[in-house]
């Protein structure tokens, strides 16, 4: 077995791999093998639900109806066990024509009710208790919704008089044709406290005609029944493997300090941890160059973060006096919003629950949320973000030392959401934050590893629920779990452990559904709007053949007026498309910057990008030009990045430093995460060329610039080929290969006129290539393509590749595996599957929507099956048609109500 390493292209429903042969240095020089895993993505394909959603949906209405059964069978047994009726009695009280029972709610308010009718009156509210949210502060939308009704009716009792919700259902004409909520509509919706209410008049009204079934014991033995709910955070009863708090439950250990839980995000400590962290990643950038705060500028912005709820860097601008011309690093400055209008919307966030507890407690006579201490408020926090109830949060409080009116204020808040580390943790590293250090540093000062890496490893993955209990969405689990499928099984194959790993997390897969769904659309709108340019530039520029630079010239060409970007003279029509004459240049090179973006391109003349080289424009151009270029791009590019980039003025050591780093490396959390994962629990082998890191989240723009370079197509129509392709040229993006494409920008940038002839470098005098652009090892794009045929153990033979003549690797097709599915659990068929209810063959019966119903020429509703089963609902709804002469949309606009 010799030396080999492994290329990942991981998407939301893919893993490509490949493998490849390692020389002596470490550096790849064949494939072993490569393919594809393909699986679904772990949520609903129509709205993107969870695939757990209809079970948890299924298994909640279960869990609801047995709750009402209980409440039913407990209220039956007080009826039995206070003598008011018998289990004979009981069982037969619904028997025969009763009366209203609405009518029996409002009779017992002034009359003399019967044991059976007041029986009758209990077991009915008890079905219609009324409505109370499980939280103290109600804020989604359905909530809202129902609050809304219930504001409505007590509003409606007031102002017509009504003594209890009964009497308002059964009097008021709202309420004439139904009493029920339907349809989305809250209507008939009433609070739990408005029953209540009515069971006590009721029972008082009863007791003063002399009943004595209507003790007060009875009242508030029942009333016990009726209003009890579980709290939102109690878990099952006493007994259960899972009774206690369900939020404390499911809190994770700190990363730093072993046995403390993590923070609620709404502990002081936290939170003044994070907006630390934010003012010192905080940099004011000017002419290009950025510079961190000064220690005066970050203690202004942690008291004005303290006095102003997240504020604005418009605000902030105001209080540090940033000259003219500086921008933030942290604000996100769009296409075609001012810098004023960007900083307008952009927030410095940090203390939003300590604002929100500020607030509360400005209501109070004397107290102020500061004059309480860092644990006083961090205890409040925690407690409001674990539990939801009163007879919870207040003992906790008050063992906090909090006053009851400081409760009261603090009852009030909700919260939610945990941090990654402990409030000891936190405290901690913030006197190090409070110094201007980065969290690195501030994490190694405190003597935490920050990366937090060690333990032991294994020659295979053997992942745990703990390893990834900070993966909370399930497209990102099953990539994730698929992935080390396939790193298990290459190894396996390979018989030990590789060298390293390279891979390439999808930018979609830190997005929901609805933002891969809008960036697809965003993709397709754009490979639209390219293929219309393509054509355009074949049909009237007469380009039979246009390219895909072509095509970026097109767009630049229109963006710039067809100007050149540094001299500001014509470009024409005829001349655009000549090699020779026009040519795409990157503002910050890219042997610097390693950033082949479209922002990061302007059009210019060929002569002027030879003269610029490998220069910043700004130090490419002097006197009058430059003057001239400023005024340009104040005046012509609405981009803020690409302005940012244009009017740079020199690249720093720390520009340099964060280009390199970004090109190979992928910062993204999920791709950080994942690369940890493996690196801190998978055995590798040893690097013969002394290197170190075994792991790498290549990222994605640099392994594109790679696959375009290397004159690789991505086809996606090719079927699942293309992510095993992506895959091989992960695994070649390696360090050593980003440092040759340096040099080959570097030379072409300063030495030679470029040209688009397979990417190499040419000697404008003699036509001789002076210098090809890097491939990892010779012949590369051969062999891909004959790995990539229907027999490609003939291919490579016949071409003679070296790396085959290893009697250790089979060659064989590509292999695309899919991920089965073993369980056989879940439902047997679709909840929209038809019955043909014994119609005969090909017939069945199917429910319509009464806008789609239709007259026959003989004036009946067509296909209406069996109008005998009842006659008077299928005349009413004839005539209904026929009075809107069949217009089946107009007839059933408003409601139509089943015939009696």
């Amino acid at each position: 077995m010799y030396p080999y390493a492994i290329g990942l292209d991981i998407g939301v429903t893919s893993v490509g791999w490949a493998t490849l042969a390692l020389d002596e240095d470490d550096r790849p020089y064949g494939i072993i093998n490569m393919g594809s895993r393909i699986f679904d993505a772990a949520e609903n394909p129509k709205n993107g639900d969870s695939l757990a959603a209809p079970r948890r949906e299924k298994r909640s209405m279960r869990r609801r109806l047995r709750r009402h059964r209980h409440r039913n069978e407990r209220i039956r047994g007080l009826l039995i066990e206070a003598g008011i009726l018998t289990r004979e009695e009981l069982d037969s009280l619904f028997e025969g024509k009763l009366p209203d029972i609405y009518a029996l709610r409002v009779k017992a308010l002034d009359e003399a009710v019967t044991p059976q009718e007041f029986a009758r009156i209990l077991l009915h509210i008890s079905q219609r208790r009324g409505f109370r949210s499980n939280r103290k502060n109600p804020t989604g939308k359905e909530d809202g919704a129902l609050l809304g009704a219930v504001s409505a009716n007590k509003a409606l009792m007031a102002e017509k008089g009504y003594r209890t919700v009964g009497e308002m259902l059964l009097r008021d004409p709202a309420y004439a044709e139904c009493k029920r909520n339907k349809g989305g509509s809250y209507i008939a919706t009433v609070g739990r406290d408005m029953t209540e209410d009515e069971v006590r008049l009721i029972f008082a009204a009863q007791r003063k005609l002399g009943a004595s079934f209507a003790s007060e014991d009875i009242e508030e033995r029942y009333l016990a029944i009726l209003l009890s709910q579980r709290s939102f955070d109690a878990g099952p009863g006493e007994g259960s493997p899972y009774a206690g708090n369900q939020i404390e439950r499911m809190i994770g250990g700190c990363t730093f300090e072993p046995g403390e839980l993590r923070a609620a995000k709404a502990t002081y400590s936290f939170e003044y941890f994070t907006l630390l962290q934010n003012v010192n990643h905080l940099r004011l950038v000017t002419g290009g160059e950025s510079v961190p705060l000064t220690k005066e500028q970050r203690c202004l912005l942690v008291e004005l973060a303290h006095k102003t709820k997240d504020p604005t860097f418009a605000r902030i601008r105001r209080e540090l006096a940033v000259p003219e011309g500086t921008t933030f690093n942290a604000v996100s400055y769009p296409r075609d919003a001012s810098v004023e209008e960007a900083e307008k919307k952009a927030k410095l966030k940090g203390l939003a629950a300590y604002h929100e507890m500020k607030t509360a407690f400005n209501k109070l006579s004397k107290n102020h949320i500061d004059d309480l201490s860092r644990e006083q408020r961090n205890e409040i926090g925690r407690v409001l973000s674990i539990f939801k109830t009163s007879d919870k949060i207040r003992p906790l409080l008050k063992a906090a030392g909090l006053t009851e009116e400081e409760i009261d204020a603090a009852e009030t808040l909700s919260f939610s959401k945990f941090g990654h580390i402990s409030v000891k943790a936190c405290d901690k590293l913030i006197p190090f934050l409070e110094q201007g250090m980065n969290y690195n540093d501030a994490c190694a000062a405190a003597g935490y590893d920050f990366k937090a890496h060690g333990g032991e490893k294994s020659r295979l993955l053997h992942p745990t629920e703990e390893d990834f209990e900070d993966v909370t969405s399930p497209v990102v689990r099953r990539a994730v779990s698929q992935t080390v499928k396939v790193l298990n099984a290459i190894i396996r194959e390979r018989g030990g452990s590789p060298t390293y790993i390279n891979i390439e997390l999808a930018r979609e897969m830190a997005k929901d559904f609805s933002e891969r769904n809008k960036l697809k659309r965003d993709m397709d709108a754009r490979g639209a709007e390219n293929e219309r340019i393509m054509e355009r530039i074949r049909t009237e520029y007469g380009k039979a053949k246009p390219t895909g630079q072509d095509l970026v010239k097109y767009r630049l060409w229109c963006e710039q007026h067809e100007e050149c970007a540094y001299s500001q003279k014509h470009i024409s029509i005829e001349h655009l498309f000549d090699a020779d004459y026009v040519e795409i240049d990157h503002i910050i090179p890219y042997s610097i910057s390693f950033d082949d973006s479209y922002k990061n391109k302007v059009l210019v003349l060929a002569k002027e990008n030879r003269d610029k080289g490998n220069r910043l424009p700004l130090e490419y151009l002097t006197g009058k030009r430059r003057d001239d270029f400023v005024v340009w791009v104040e005046n012509n590019v609405r981009d803020y990045r690409k302005k940012q980039k244009l009017l740079k003025e020199k690249v720093t050591e720390d520009d340099e430093k964060r280009f390199k780093d970004r090109a190979l490396q992928d910062t993204k959390h999920m791709s950080a995460f994942l690369m940890n994962y493996i690196a801190d629990n998978l055995e590798f082998a040893p690097f013969v060329s002394g290197r170190k890191k075994h792991v790498t989240a290549v990222n994605g723009v640099v392994t594109g610039y790679m696959r375009k370079r290397w004159g690789i197509e991505k086809i996606r129509e090719n079927g699942d080929l293309h992510h095993a392709v992506d895959a091989v040229v992960v695994g070649c993006t390696t360090d050593g290969m980003i440092r040759e494409v340096s040099r080959y920008a570097e030379y072409r940038e300063c030495e030679y006129m470029q040209t688009e002839e397979g990417s190499i470098a040419v000697s404008p005098a003699t036509g001789e290539v002076l210098r090809r652009f890097p491939y990892p090892w010779p012949r590369f794009r051969a062999e891909l393509e004959a790995r990539l045929g229907a027999d490609p153990a003939r291919a490579v033979m016949e071409q003679g590749f070296p790396v085959y003549l290893n009697e250790d690797i089979k060659v064989r097709p590509l292999f695309v595996s899919r991920m089965p599915r073993r369980k056989v659990s879940g439902a047997a068929h679709l909840e929209t599957i038809k019955s043909a209810k014994a119609l005969g063959e090909g017939v069945v019966i199917v429910k319509k929507d009464l806008t789609a119903l239709k007259l026959d020429k003989d004036g009946e509703i067509a296909d209406y099956y069996n109008p005998a089963s009842d006659r008077l609902l299928y005349e009413a709804l004839k005539a209904r048609l026929h009075r809107f002469g069949g217009d089946a949309a107009k007839a059933f606009a408003e409601p139509f109500r089943k015939p009696k």
